[in-house]
Formats: structure tokens, C-alpha cells, sequence
């Protein structure tokens, strides 16, 4: 499980979603989009829900691990709309420069 922070909220979700959600904001910056997203979502409860997030170009993501594995939820369809989406924008690959060998 990861945590979404946007704005003031905490968004807990799974890992793929949570890594997908700021890989389509980086293709939506560099493509110079906005976009809603309904990103599927734990409530403080357990209980499952949706958070719906504007994300644009100066939108400020941060993904963080979060304690609570065990609520881990499957979402491939919405992962794969996401990358999907991503693709449209010509680079739907995040750079990830901190972990590239190529680039010096």
C-alpha cells in the first residue's frame, strides 16, 4: 500500500495505483495536460472508496509507502486505463533519472 499526498489530503491506495497516478501526472505535465482522476481508494474505515484528484502540470504528487499491506487492493483495469492514457502523450515511459546507469 502507498500513500498519495495531494494538497492537504492522504490518499491510501495500492502500489500499482499510486505508481501509475504519478506516472500519468508526469506524462500529463510534459504534455502540458490536466486530467480528473477517480483513483480508487481506502477510507479511514477500511472501507473502500474513490477520491476523485484534478491532476495538471504544476500538480505536487508524492507517493510514499504506507504500514497497511494487508488492505492491498487489485486495480489492474484502472492501472492500465492510466498507462493507456499515458501513451497518447507520445512518452508514456517515466524517465525515473534517479536509478538510470545511461544517463550521466
Amino acid at each position: 500500500m502507498k500513500h498519495i499526498h495531494y494538497d492537504s489530503s492522504t490518499i491510501l491506495t495500492s502500489d500499482d495505483v499510486a505508481d501509475a497516478v504519478i506516472e500519468y501526472a508526469a506524462a500529463l505535465a510534459g504534455g502540458d495536460r490536466a486530467d480528473t482522476v477517480a483513483v480508487p481508494a481506502v477510507a479511514e474505515d477500511g472501507t473502500m472508496t474513490t477520491t476523485k484528484i484534478l491532476i495538471g502540470p504544476s500538480s505536487e504528487i508524492v507517493v510514499e509507502d504506507a504500514e497497511e499491506d494487508d488492505l492491498e487492493l487489485e486495480r489492474e483495469e484502472f492501472v492500465s486505463r492510466l498507462r493507456a492514457a499515458a501513451k497518447t502523450f507520445g512518452h508514456s515511459e517515466p524517465i525515473h533519472a534517479d536509478t538510470r546507469s545511461d544517463l550521466t
